[in-house]
């Protein structure tokens, strides 16, 4: 019988006499163990939360998630989005141009799919700083794609009008021929997740600009989109990040890292140890061809599109 992992836990008493300095320090010492007992307390403190927040922004970002520096950018977005305020907004958008900035993939990743959901509460006075963060040409093209979707979350809540609106601004950027070209087939995914006869032919010259395996979108997955004629964003069932901080979720988390710990020493192995005439066998793939919206067969879940497909690429970590 495996020992059970000791987790942290803290009581309503203990959290309500710490002020934001405490609580940070809380979550930097617990790393991926943070319970969500210390997330809500965070967010109770509302603004004097985001100021404590606001000086860690801009300090050096680690590049290791070994690191309880890192884990604790990952805790402040989750807790600004649980902060309904227009400063927490923006604070929020800062994280993700830092995390572009810094090139940490691994924390977008973390964090793909559930912008929309982080921004939900947040007033529509932010959605300009989203914008002008998509448009940055000077960040990776993988955060302000990141950005697109709460935009358009935002409009899908707003009604057909703002809707309409925001996906004219998507089609505006993938079919801007000067703009990076992931950032277009990106925002061709979206505009395929709300399929509109008028920006068919856009997806559809979009398509063809792909070339080789990992391709955003097929022929295929257009006629299938256009055909059910269903608006089906990634963001849908994808309501809660703060899933997350449940006790299943950490204890599953640390056992996977034990796993992969236990893993890596199995694989290591003295020069030497390969024979030259014991060579490998030809990899066959012992799966069948993901679709890019079905849910990623590594167990994130997330669809395909969003995770594994782009770490294939080489395009994430």
């Amino acid at each position: 019988m495996k020992d059970a992992i000791e987790l942290p836990s803290y009581t309503e008493e203990f959290l309500a006499g710490l002020g934001p300095a405490a609580l940070v320090e809380l979550m930097r010492d617990d790393h991926d163990r943070v319970p969500r007992s210390v997330i809500d307390a965070c967010a109770r403190h509302g603004e004097d939360m985001t100021a404590a927040f606001q000086e860690m922004a801009e300090r050096c970002w680690p590049e290791s998630e070994a690191s309880g520096d890192w884990w604790l950018r990952l805790h402040a977005a989750m807790v600004l989005g649980l902060i309904p305020s227009e400063r927490a907004g923006l604070l929020l958008v800062r994280f993700m141009r830092r995390m572009g900035e810094a090139d940490d993939a691994d924390l977008q990743d973390w964090l793909s799919g559930y912008w929309p959901a982080l921004f939900a509460n947040k007033p529509d006075s932010d959605l300009a700083a989203l914008r002008e963060l998509c448009r940055d040409n000077k960040l990776d093209w993988y955060i302000r794609v990141n950005a697109v979707e709460p935009v358009v979350a935002a409009a899908e809540r707003r009604g057909r009008e703002a809707l309409d609106e925001a996906l004219a601004w998507v089609a505006s950027i993938a079919a801007d021929e000067e703009e990076d070209l992931e950032v277009r087939l990106s925002c061709g995914n979206t505009l395929l997740d709300f399929p509109r006869e008028r920006h068919r032919a856009l997806i559809d010259e979009l398509e063809k600009r792909e070339v080789g395996f990992g391709k955003h979108f097929s022929v295929e997955d257009i006629e299938r989109a256009y055909a059910a004629g269903e608006d089906a964003p990634d963001w849908r069932g994808r309501e809660n990040p703060w899933a997350f901080y449940t006790t299943e979720a950490i204890a599953e988390r640390q056992q996977r890292w034990a796993l992969e710990v236990n893993s890596e020493k199995d694989d290591e192995f003295e020069e030497g140890d390969l024979p030259f005439d014991e060579l490998p066998l030809t990899y066959i793939r012992q799966m069948p061809k993901v679709g890019r919206n079905d849910l990623c067969p590594c167990g994130s879940g997330r669809k395909y599109k969003k995770c594994c497909l782009l770490k294939e690429e080489g395009q994430i970590g």
